[in-house]
């Protein structure tokens, strides 16, 4: 017969059995398998063991070895086999999307963290053979939790609002000075509540009724009565900032689409606009914008592209080009040589759009071989 004797189910008969239990009330038996050393180790893993909320880094573990392919929620279901899991999560390449074949699983409770170490080699995934160790990063770290806590911190934003041009304030009454404060604040609370609508409207207001500008960021607020509308110490403090831009240029598209367009017209309005959001009046900025857009003859319409700083003539149909990385070139039947002919593509679109970046984008091209073909494609989107 089949008896329960100790920690596990034992065939003896029923004498061996009393005599074992018999044992056990003694203290006797102690070379008996339940009563073992490593029973003892038993009892003590269990009682030492922790869960997550009461030691969180010790329940965390390091993944090596993951497949690409596989996802937070794959990786979570593969390790349940060592414990109950709580979280999981796959590093991926931020400017690729691919898994970088490594990630972090969390149990439960330190135990089966630990089973996890211990067993999960003889588990691969997907054919993988993963290796598993503590998360030493995290336990390094005594504010594990609390990523970057003992990292330097850059200065404190200002909570109050300052005039940024006080030799101009002075000839302000109380009274507008105390309607503009409150406007500002009222402002501020319409923010914090999500109220865009109503702040964008006080915004105007202050613009409007009393020559006043801000800056959130700083939280500095300044008046144009001198026709100066952004005074030195906002330079002082911004200096050039992201307004260092580099000219706009016309991408060249045909000779009959070219010549409907007054290039140096359409360059004047550009640089207008940019004036006019660098003193964020963005309501003239895209009254601007407009105007450049819809400023070609008939119904052609120019596309303005801010990052790459260039315009172009647009038709509902892309306009055919003599350039390198026309659509219609016939691409060469050999894979390898497809590839080359792309990555020369990416390399011309890159030149002509965006001079500055040709280099970044000849190392792309080298870090991810095999990919030219969703490089170009992403190009011609950003560019053409």
């Amino acid at each position: 017969k089949r008896y329960f004797v100790g920690y596990g189910w034992d065939f003896v008969d029923g004498e061996e059995c009393k005599i074992h239990k018999q044992r056990r009330r003694r203290g006797d038996g102690k070379n008996e398998p339940w009563q073992s050393n490593k029973g003892d180790r038993f009892k003590r893993s269990i009682s030492d063991t922790k869960t997550f909320r009461q030691d969180f880094r010790k329940t965390r573990v390091f993944v090596q070895g993951i497949p690409q392919g596989v996802s937070w929620q794959d990786l979570k279901d593969h390790f349940r086999v060592a414990g109950n899991v709580v979280f999981a999560s796959v590093s991926v390449d931020v400017n690729t999307g691919e898994s970088k074949g490594h990630g972090i699983v969390q149990f439960e409770t330190t135990s089966m963290a630990q089973n996890a170490i211990d067993i999960m080699a003889d588990h691969p995934l997907s054919g993988s053979v993963l290796y598993v160790r503590e998360d030493v990063q995290e336990n390094d770290n005594p504010n594990a939790r609390l990523r970057n806590s003992s990292a330097p911190k850059g200065p404190t934003p200002p909570t109050k609002w300052k005039c940024a041009n006080e030799d101009n304030a002075v000839f302000m009454s109380e009274e507008e000075l105390s309607a503009i404060r409150n406007l500002i604040k009222a402002r501020d609370d319409a923010r914090r509540r999500r109220k865009y609508d109503v702040s964008d409207r006080i915004r105007d207001e202050l613009k409007n009724s009393h020559g006043v500008f801000i800056d959130d960021r700083l939280k500095m607020w300044w008046t144009a009565v001198d026709g100066n509308k952004v005074p030195q110490s906002i330079h002082d403090i911004k200096g050039e900032g992201r307004w260092k831009l580099k000219p706009w240029r016309q991408i060249p598209t045909t000779p009959e689409n070219d010549a409907c367009v007054n290039s140096d017209l359409v360059e004047g309005l550009l640089k207008q606009r940019d004036i006019a959001r660098r003193e964020k009046d963005f309501q003239t900025a895209d009254a601007l914008l407009e105007e450049a857009r819809t400023s070609p003859d008939g119904d052609l319409t120019l596309r303005i592209h801010d990052e790459s700083r260039t315009w172009r003539v647009w038709t509902e149909t892309r306009p055919p080009t003599d350039g390198p990385y026309q659509e219609s070139q016939p691409m060469p039947s050999d894979p390898r040589e497809a590839r080359k002919v792309a990555a020369r593509q990416c390399v011309e679109i890159v030149k002509d759009c965006a001079p500055e970046k040709v280099d970044e984008i000849v190392d792309v091209l080298k870090r991810f071989p095999g990919r030219e073909f969703q490089i170009l494609k992403r190009l011609k989107k950003q560019y053409l």
